[in-house]
């Protein structure tokens, strides 16, 4: 490698740059984490990640293996190393600090998160069938060509087309699926958020392809603007802190009264949890085994029904005094592969969220039946040489 330090400050940018900027006043942390992983480039990362690849994938392949690489290993273990002497760093710079506070605090900032990968987890089910009723053709993921000799289907998918001009469905909040079986039968699906790929295959030669599909509650008196999506943003601790931590203002009344039934929002967010981020997010401190999307109500719709996080162990839920109210479910599968001799990749991902009839009814009724809105964003892209974003990019 030519320049051992230009990649090196790329991989730190890319897997460490949030968790080194969330550590605060950390005289040369970044430099010195740096350093350590340019160091061991030549001597370290370039070899392994070369057995790495050459035992996980084929030699006419160009993608990466879902593995933990050297690459990120080398990183990780660099920032470990160089925070151990971050203490004596500051001494040297003429700043004294209460030693156990300051290592307590300096690695609960540095420290990656494995809270989100565990309870997406415990989420995962079988991709369901529940959806409205407008994308029923999307329950066949997007043409695949897993048989060389297979046939090539329409593309985009030929009913597609009467939902990408689309913002809102026509039906209101009657647009919404029921789930028909299971532990949450009859709970109303009011966010949904699913991903269906086609990997690009050299022979026969095909391009990579890909579907997104969005449906989000919203609450708005006129059709929300084209071409905007029907998800904010939000962080994934609305799932496991109380909302009074998270935003102490926020009252109930409040929530209620001025946002919910007044301000034009979208009440489904996509969180800081999963490996995909909206286009506009932030960085984010991610580890290994996120989940591509892990979706949460907005903070109004916290407030309004007085949830909390549920109690124990669990994926992402929150409950009232009645019982759980509130989930969001994970799925990743559909094992396809790319015409070579590549391992099968799980080319569908998504999640849904979740609310108890009884609530929806009420958050209908707070909304306004009016301002209640089925928001929509389908679309298709088409990419060379599987150039498609991918859960890491």
């Amino acid at each position: 490698m030519k320049d051992p330090r230009r990649y090196a400050t790329r991989l730190v940018d890319h897997y460490l740059g949030a968790r080194i900027d969330a550590a605060g006043p950390a005289p040369g942390l970044r430099e010195a984490v740096i350093d350590l992983v340019a160091a061991a480039v030549p001597a370290h990362i370039e070899p392994l990640m070369r057995t790495q690849l050459d035992l996980l994938t084929h030699p006419s392949s160009n993608q990466f293996p879902d593995a933990y690489l050297a690459d990120r290993a080398t990183a990780e273990d660099a920032l470990q190393k160089a925070a151990a002497g971050l203490r004596t760093a500051l001494a040297q710079a003429g700043h004294l600090v209460n030693a156990q506070a300051f290592e307590r605090g300096t690695a609960a900032r540095l420290r990656d998160d494995s809270r989100p990968a565990l309870r997406g987890e415990l989420a995962r089910i079988p991709r369901p069938l529940t959806r409205p009723g407008a994308l029923d053709w999307s329950l066949d993921p997007a043409p695949w060509f897993s048989d060389s000799h297979q046939e090539q289907e329409p593309w985009p998918p030929l009913d597609l087309a009467s939902v990408a001009s689309l913002r809102s469905l026509p039906e209101g909040a009657q647009a919404f699926a029921r789930v028909d079986n299971g532990p949450h039968a009859g709970w109303v699906q009011i966010g949904l958020i699913e991903r269906q790929r086609t990997p690009a295959r050299r022979y026969p030669d095909q391009p990579a392809r890909q579907v997104l599909i969005i449906v989000g509650l919203e609450a708005a008196d006129n059709d929300p603007p084209p071409g905007t999506l029907p998800i904010s943003q939000a962080p994934w601790q609305l799932w496991t802190r109380p909302l009074q931590h998270l935003a102490p203002t926020l009252t109930q009344a409040g929530a209620a009264a001025k946002q919910l039934t007044t301000t034009d929002q979208a009440l489904v967010a996509l969180t800081d949890a999963g490996a995909t981020p909206m286009v506009d997010a932030p960085p984010r401190r991610s580890g290994p085994g996120l989940p591509p999307y892990v979706l949460a109500p907005a903070a109004s719709v916290v407030a309004a029904l007085g949830l909390q996080p549920t109690a124990g162990i669990c994926g992402f839920s929150l409950s009232d005094p009645a019982g759980e109210a509130l989930i969001c479910r994970q799925w990743r599968g559909h094992l396809v592969h790319d015409g070579s001799f590549e391992p099968l990749l799980p080319v569908v991902a998504g999640a849904d969220l979740l609310i108890r009839p009884d609530l929806f009814t009420r958050l209908h009724a707070t909304i306004g039946p009016s301002r209640c809105q089925a928001g929509i964003n389908v679309r298709h892209m088409t990419a060379q040489d599987d150039d498609l974003p991918d859960d890491e990019d």
